[in-house]
């Protein structure tokens, strides 16, 4: 039997120096949270954390068995500082990376890595599946990493580590919504801004953009039903001004 395990996810920002209804929903980490627990159940306590200030907090009153925070271009140096400080608190958890600003380049995606030395493994692309599934190897294997999930690569010493990539499909069935689930509402209702996703990935490679080099220029789609779903449940619920579509070519 599985021990009950609990997992903080974090999208953290620059709170001190804005409001909440500046800052956006964290739409990723809703994703994962979703998908955590359509795969665990009631043995996995998820908890997602927007604000520096409240994860610490809650680290230090229960220390989490897993934290995995999303990294993107405005927000590195911060998760470089809190997770640093929160490694020293953590010596035994799992502390895991994901998001889009790591580079394709071996000696760059290392060079990332050995920056935040504070983390065990990086995810690549989607984190759902891989993150459930590194969460599962953690709490239920002997962690010896020949079984990683595909989809993860960590730093040892010089060396760039890397699982194989992750067949990708053209749409997206097993991911749960997270707004339809209820595990964005705290955030909906502190009036920080909705991010949508119809569908992920770009068919293309312009120069100024690496978005379809990221995602293997495969598009690959929600249910529209679900996306309509999303749209009326937030709208019911949300005083934001503006919303945000996060689709590459959504116009």
């Amino acid at each position: 039997m599985l021990q009950r395990a609990t997992v903080y996810l974090a999208d953290l920002a620059h709170t001190a120096s804005v409001t909440d209804t500046s800052i956006p929903i964290p739409l990723g980490i809703g994703y994962i949270s979703a998908y955590l627990d359509a795969y665990f159940g009631e043995s996995v306590e998820i908890k997602l954390f927007k604000h520096p200030e409240r994860l610490i907090a809650a680290v230090f009153e229960t220390p989490p068995t897993v934290l995995g925070m999303a990294y993107y271009g405005w927000n590195e140096n911060l998760n470089q500082a809190i997770g640093r400080r929160l490694r020293a608190a953590l010596p035994n958890t799992l502390i895991v990376g994901g998001g889009p600003n790591i580079d394709q380049d071996d000696a760059l995606a290392l060079a990332l890595l050995k920056r935040h030395d504070y983390l065990d493994y990086y995810i690549i692309e989607g984190g759902e599946e891989p993150f459930a599934e590194l969460v599962d190897w953690w709490l239920t294997s002997d962690r010896n990493v020949d079984d990683l999930p595909q989809n993860v690569i960590w730093a040892e010493g010089e060396t760039l580590s890397k699982t194989g990539a992750r067949p990708l499909t053209k749409v997206i069935e097993s991911v749960p919504s997270p707004y339809l689930g209820g595990y964005l509402n705290e955030f909906i209702d502190a009036g920080m801004i909705p991010l949508f996703e119809t569908n992920r990935g770009c068919p293309f490679r312009c120069t100024f953009c690496a978005w379809g080099m990221a995602s293997r220029n495969l598009v690959r789609r929600f249910s529209l039903e679900t996306a309509l779903a999303e749209i009326e449940y937030v709208g019911a619920r949300s005083m934001a001004r503006n919303w945000i579509v996060c689709d590459a070519n959504f116009g």
